[in-house]
């Protein structure tokens, strides 16, 4: 294989690559500055209380927590502002930022990197009264491409605690062969299903700092739990893969063209 990442500037060491594939996530730290995390903040704010097109409300996805309809009380909490790149030119340029592209392409250890529009690519929110609990899945299970070698950047727009509804990983597990028995119908895993007694029991909350950005295989299963402050939660979220990956043509993840970054 090709050795791209001596054509590159330094992006990540050695133990920071090994840790990803290890682990299947790596954290950042304060990559954005502050001034550049109060403008996506100010930003996400704004185009949440004026309602800006296209979004999802947490009652669209029936997660545990969130409103029984749109019609019941916060039936109109949005989950999702959607189609961040194309929303604003400042969250497009933090897509395009180096050091996560050349991450990408570090990890996957690929010429070029593609950002997949049709998948994340969106602010995700957890308001303080109506957030809902995620449960344990993979991304890619209702994604539709050649193989699984996606990654996620999800950018903290604010600090990230159990608290607030931060990230919790399973370790390891985009390296898992899971039995379709453990899984259940919208393919998050069955808590109480004896092969995942000691999955769950690895799991890790991932804390984050304002500015950081956390790296995630997009196969590796996460969850996270409901916001309970009384402050609004913001992360800006993209999904990358290399010149290898390819969306399957008449799918969902091939329906508008992927950029390259």
């Amino acid at each position: 294989m090709t050795n791209y990442n001596a054509q590159l500037p330094a992006s990540l060491s050695f133990a920071q690559v090994q840790q990803f594939k290890i682990d299947g996530y790596l954290v950042l730290p304060a990559l954005l500055d502050e001034k550049e995390v109060n403008t996506l903040r100010d930003l996400s704010r704004e185009h949440s209380k004026n309602r800006v097109e296209p979004y999802e409300l947490e009652a669209s996805v029936k997660y545990p927590g969130a409103p029984h309809d749109e019609n019941a009380t916060g039936g109109q909490t949005i989950r999702r502002l959607l189609m961040a790149y194309q929303r604003h030119h400042d969250y497009a340029a933090q897509a395009q930022r180096p050091e996560i592209v050349n991450a990408v392409r570090q990890i996957l250890e690929c010429e070029s990197v593609l950002l997949n529009p049709n998948h994340h690519n969106c602010i995700m929110t957890k308001q303080p009264e109506f957030s809902s609990e995620t449960l344990w899945h993979r991304d890619t299970r209702y994604w539709n491409f050649s193989d699984k070698y996606l990654i996620n950047a999800w950018f903290a727009l604010g600090d990230e605690q159990e608290q607030n509804g931060a990230m919790k990983i399973l370790p390891g597990s985009h390296r898992w062969e899971v039995k379709e028995r453990a899984l259940d119908e919208a393919q998050f895993l069955k808590l109480d299903h004896p092969d995942n007694q000691y999955r769950l029991a690895t799991q890790r909350l991932v804390t984050l700092n304002k500015g950081d950005v956390l790296l995630f295989s997009a196969h590796c299963f996460h969850a996270a739990g409901k916001n309970i402050t009384d402050t609004a939660k913001y992360s800006l979220v993209f999904t990358y893969h290399g010149d290898e990956t390819k969306p399957i043509a008449g799918t969902h993840s091939a329906s508008q063209a992927e950029l390259e970054v």
